[in-house]
């Protein structure tokens, strides 16, 4: 029978929810409020057109009521305890800001006047993930429906790609969007470039490891069809026996690092006139 599962409470999400929470406390303060809103809101024409960059990260920390700001605190207390238990405090919030960052940059295609606030675009991206590591997980879907959040995820996604590109019920559905998009290249896309990168720096070294061998494999020839007759003719006849092209041999061998003279061989440097 499956269960609706109830986190406890971590040390990251335990920062965002009361960093969200103080940021709204000040939203509501006469003139501190209205301010906060002016020069936080994801508004895409000042994000995009007048470089007001901070907007994309600001906008997550504010929020347009009680409600809006209880719906969001709720869904990333319930998703993101497991996953920065799994992924660590730091790798935890640094995926948070980039999908709030990255859902927030779709807003570029929104109507560029309508501001934009709510932490719902990195909340989804966190639910997204949670659906990759938990699919069964029973969540309350409108809070009647138990589903496993996998479909609960889906079926956002589906409202969102229909609702694209429309502010109905003052909701910012293409944003929402962008957060599944963001956990989808975080979980499916970049992993597998790592594994392709990986692959190819792995099918490199070997490359390089046989060309090493090959090089070795040629300094041994050498030493065998060229430099051994000549040392075991020193050996047996003296270096007077040795012709000019013998002790030309010899020579350039000498000149080679310890590690390329082949099986500890000692060459002679110097040869009587």
């Amino acid at each position: 029978m499956a269960r609706l599962f109830i986190p406890g409470l971590s040390k990251g999400v335990r920062g965002l929810l009361i960093a969200t929470a103080a940021v709204f406390v000040l939203q509501i303060l006469p003139g501190v409020g209205d301010w906060l809103f002016d020069w936080g809101a994801l508004i895409p024409h000042a994000t995009f057109r007048h470089g007001q960059a901070w907007r994309l990260v600001t906008y997550m920390f504010l929020h347009g009521g009680p409600l809006h700001l209880f719906f969001n605190l709720l869904a990333l207390w319930m998703f993101s305890v497991e996953i920065e238990e799994i992924w660590g405090t730091r790798k935890f919030l640094i995926f948070y800001l980039v999908a709030g960052v990255g859902s927030g940059l779709l807003s570029v295609f929104m109507r560029p006047y309508i501001p934009i606030v709510g932490a719902s675009g990195a909340v989804l991206a966190v639910m997204t993930v949670y659906a990759f590591y938990f699919p069964q997980r029973q969540v309350l879907m409108f809070f009647i429906f138990p589903v496993p959040v996998w479909l609960a995820v889906g079926i956002i996604g589906f409202i969102s790609i229909a609702m694209a590109r429309t502010n109905a019920g003052g909701i910012a559905h293409l944003v929402h969007l962008g957060g599944i998009l963001v956990a989808l290249v975080y979980v499916k896309v970049i992993p597998a470039l790592e594994r392709q990168i990986d692959f190819r720096r792995r099918l490199r070294a070997e490359r390089l490891m046989r060309r090493s061998a090959e090089v070795r494999t040629g300094k041994e020839r050498y030493y065998d069809d060229l430099v051994d007759p000549i040392l075991k003719k020193i050996s047996q006849e003296g270096m007077a026996s040795l012709s000019d092209e013998e002790r030309r041999i010899l020579a350039q061998a000498s000149k080679g690092s310890r590690a390329s003279r082949g099986r500890g061989k000692i060459i002679p440097f110097d040869f009587p006139g």
